[in-house]
């Protein structure tokens, strides 16, 4: 059986360069905010962090260190190294979603060993848990649509970006929390930040394409309905019960 063509892709056009850059600023600005809202947290904590805590943060760090990369080597036109640290991404997302959800099944046992009263934060811990669950579901269902996309590059790169989006509020909630925030609601600055991304690539499209991309228009609503859904209709209800019974 004879090894198909391989397919040599046109240099970029300068405004194909400049529409890529968007998309390099985005994974930029998503980077910033992770690294400045744990800053404090990850790398520089007060007191030492539990050693499933680092792994976590490495590899969530490690993920978004690779996407920003991923961006700007499309943008400079090296799409050949992009296509081939693809893998090493994906394995790397699994990690994202593996460690994620043990975090999440160890936080009632953290928050316990900080002192924290758990029933007093039930409703809390209820709103951070199924919001994790949810960008957790939203994350892994763009990320595989944007793998099965690949070969389109216009709808894989909205894809991924809107699965990164989905995993941004443990980073804003903490920005919400630093001191030129004091006063307003965190919760309500981490929606309208995840609605800001979401947005911002609507205006894009308008401003590109003159109209919204498909995956724009079925991918900004689904990550943010997915992800924030369960946080607010979930807690209180018997499903959440059974689970909290499991491990609280």
């Amino acid at each position: 059986m004879s090894a198909p063509a391989k397919t040599t892709m046109p240099p970029q056009t300068p405004a194909a360069t400049r529409r890529h850059r968007f998309f390099a600023a985005i994974a930029l600005l998503m980077l910033a905010a992770v690294v400045a809202g744990f800053w404090g947290t990850l790398f520089r904590p007060a007191e030492p962090l539990r050693p499933y805590l680092l792994v976590h943060g490495a590899i969530v760090a490690a993920w978004f260190g690779l996407f920003a990369m991923q961006t700007l080597l499309v943008a400079a036109g090296h799409t050949r190294l992009h296509r081939r640290l693809g893998v090493i991404g994906v394995c790397l997302a699994v990690a994202v979603v593996a460690s994620s959800l043990y975090t999440m099944a160890n936080l009632p046992a953290n928050w316990r060993q900080q002192g924290i009263d758990l029933d007093a934060q039930r409703g809390l811990i209820g709103l951070i848990l199924w919001g994790d669950f949810g960008a957790l579901v939203a994350f892994g269902t763009l990320l595989i649509c944007a793998v099965v996309e690949r070969r389109r590059p216009d709808a894989h790169k909205r894809l991924m970006l809107l699965a990164m989006c989905s995993i941004m509020s443990p980073a804003l909630i903490r920005l919400a929390a630093l001191p030129p925030f004091a006063g307003f609601d965190g919760v309500l600055l981490t929606m309208l930040g995840l609605l800001a991304l979401g947005l911002s690539l609507i205006a894009y499209d308008l401003v590109t394409l003159r109209r919204v991309h498909r995956a724009t228009a079925w991918g900004v609503p689904f990550f943010l309905v997915v992800h924030l859904a369960p946080a607010f209709a979930v807690p209180g209800t018997a499903l959440d019960r059974w689970v909290m019974a499991l491990i609280v």
